[in-house]
Formats: structure tokens, sequence, C-alpha cells
């Protein structure tokens, strides 16, 4: 038997415990990593509902979210992220999952926030539609683009087959694509003097997006630890005025290195600085050995259609390391058990009213 208690910081250790059992020795389990995710975020401290055995004391699950804001349809509103969520093994099965989740969903809808969004793994995918009532938006296209098509095919078909990708090894090969119209240069957390200006200017560039004012890119990028971003700003010769950003991160995916396109916007105006910042990301990613380029991006953004004018293809489902899926809950419950709002008609469940890329979720 178990019962549901609100979160405090001193449970802190012992919610680290149980997702080391769970998830073992990783970022989703470091102490730095979790107080900068639940006690730093600009947007406020995150919703956390545990399950506590009554018998034994020890923690049975845990339900999070984290506060988001976002600029919706012209106004300031909140949401909030799912993330984190597990089951010790041996209380599966006694509905720890829901409950928890039906708590948190209650004290967030108290707190004003309006909805839930989420990038579930293929594992919690089923409970979250079945259980919760979350609604799947759709898929968020994964586009690639080749560093080193020699490298690539050596890795997946042997060093013969490598030597028979030089064309396509020249054909992807990153060349300065430099526009004397436009400064690249890179952004740091002392100096983002440009961001709050930037974002007015863009804030609805789409009808949903998650804001993204100084407050929140230093927190979501330069204070998080364990992690390094490569950040770059675009400006015009002569000029201050921040046109754009972008964000890289070098790492690991599938045993590839690979340098993921973490967040991309551009000013309308000016689509040419943000070809100019997907080549100096691209340049830098070669630079530091990177063999393929990744990003999410919605097929109807600008950005999407820079990023392909740059070499990036879509990935085939078949060939994805998981789908994308983005899933969605209004919070706020009627009599009848229905969320207020949520129909068909309902703009939010309209994935292409929105913009979302890797830097709206935590796991790159």
């Amino acid at each position: 038997m178990w019962k549901s208690l609100k979160y405090q910081p001193e449970n802190l250790p012992e919610t680290i415990e149980m997702t080391r059992e769970y998830y073992g020795d990783s970022w989703i389990s470091d102490l730095q990593f979790l107080k900068w995710q639940y006690e730093d975020n600009p947007a406020g401290s995150a919703m956390i509902r545990l399950a506590r055995d009554v018998e034994s004391g020890q923690l049975a699950g845990q339900y999070v979210v984290i506060p988001m804001a976002f600029k919706a349809f012209n106004e300031l509103i909140h949401g909030t992220l799912s993330l984190n969520t597990l089951t010790r093994q041996i209380y599966g099965g006694q509905g720890i999952f829901t409950g928890l989740a039906k708590a948190v969903y209650q004290d967030c809808a108290e707190e004003g926030s309006r909805f839930c969004y989420g990038f579930p793994n293929p594992n919690s995918y089923p409970g979250f539609l079945k259980k919760l009532g979350f609604t799947d938006l759709g898929r968020v296209p994964l586009l690639l683009r080749p560093l080193n098509t020699k490298a690539l095919v050596k890795k997946k078909l042997g060093p013969v087959l490598a030597q028979l990708s030089w064309p396509f090894h020249q054909f992807y090969k990153v060349r300065n694509h430099s526009d004397a119209r436009y400064v690249v240069y890179p952004l740091s957390d002392s100096d983002l003097s440009g961001i709050d200006a930037f974002w007015a200017k863009v804030q609805n560039k789409y009808p949903i997006i998650g804001v993204r004012d100084t407050n929140y890119l230093r927190w979501r990028y330069f204070d998080i630890p364990l992690r390094d971003y490569q950040v770059y700003g675009v400006r015009r010769q002569n000029s201050s005025e921040l046109l754009g950003y972008i964000v890289g991160r070098c790492t690991e995916v599938a045993d590839m290195s690979s340098g993921m396109i973490v967040d991309f916007l551009v000013d309308s105006e000016h689509p040419a600085a943000g070809r100019c910042l997907v080549n100096s990301l691209l340049r830098f990613f070669v630079e530091n050995n990177m063999d393929l380029a990744g990003s999410l991006m919605l097929a109807h953004t600008e950005e999407s259609r820079i990023l392909k004018n740059n070499g990036f293809l879509t990935c085939p489902k078949s060939l994805e390391p998981q789908p994308f899926p983005v899933i969605y809950r209004k919070l706020g419950v009627t009599k009848d058990n229905n969320r207020v709002g949520e129909n068909a008609s309902d703009p939010f469940l309209q994935l292409n009213q929105w913009f979302l890329t890797m830097g709206d979720y935590d796991v790159i």
C-alpha cells in the first residue's frame, strides 16, 4: 500500500537513490543536474508527487513535471513538461503512475498551468495515451545530414565500401558559405544582451512557441550541468541587432559522433542569416570530428526549410533510433471528466501550430 505526498527539496537524495536504481548512473540521477532542473528553472520549480510505501517507508515511484512558459496565440501562458517518470519495479500494477500523475495535474491546474506536454519514449507512450488521456499530436521529423560520409559508411558497412563512398563524401563536404551582409559570432552567458529584443520581435512568429528570452536561454544552455553547448548569434554588418541564434551539441548517438542542432530560431525577414548560422554550426561540428548532424524540426517551419537547403534530409521512419511523438493534455477537468476545450477544433491539438525543437525537452 502506498500514499501520495508532495515533493519537498529534502526528498531529493532519496529520489536520486530510486532514480539510480531505475536508470543507473547518468545525468538523470545526478544531484547537480536535478537541482538545476527542479529548482533553478526561471518558469518555476518542478511539480512532483512521490509515492511512499506506508509499511517500509521507501519511495515507490515519482511523477514529475516542470513549468514551461509559452507564447500562444498572442498570450503568455504556462504549460508543463512531463519528464523523469518512474515506478519501482516491485510496485508495478498498483496504479502509482496514474495516481501520481492525476494528482500532479490537479496541482498544476490550481497553479494556473493550462496544459501538459511531453516526448515519451516507446515504453511510456501507451500509458500516457490509454491511462492519462493524452492526445498524440504527431511526430517531429528527424533531419539528418552526413558530415563525414566515409566514416559513416566505414562504421556501418566496412572499409571497402567506404572507399566507394568518396563521391558522396565530396558532395556532403561542408564548405564555408559566409555572407558578407552578416556576422556570425559566439554567444556567451555574460553577453546575452540582444536576446530579449530579438525575442520581442519573433515571439509571434509561430502560434505556439516556448518563451526564449534571456533568462530561459541562460538557464537552458549555459547554466546546465554536465553538458556543453555551442551557441551562435547572427547580426548584420555594422549593426548590433540580433537576427537569430542556433544551439549545437557534440555527442554520441547510436555509436556515431553526432552534432545535434538543439535549437534554432531566426527572424523571418532574414532567412539568409539563418543559413549563415547553420553553416557556421556545421563547420564547428566538422572541426570537432562529428560524422553526422541531426535536428528535430517540424516540417512547416522556416527553420526546417533552411536546414533542408543546407543538405539535411528527413530520416525515414524505419531508420529512426526511436519515434519522436509529441503528446498533449489540457489541464482542468469538467464533471463528465472531459477536459475543458479539448476537442477536434482545439488549436493546441494541431501540431502545425507549434514550434518545437530538442531544446523544448531535456534529452539532448
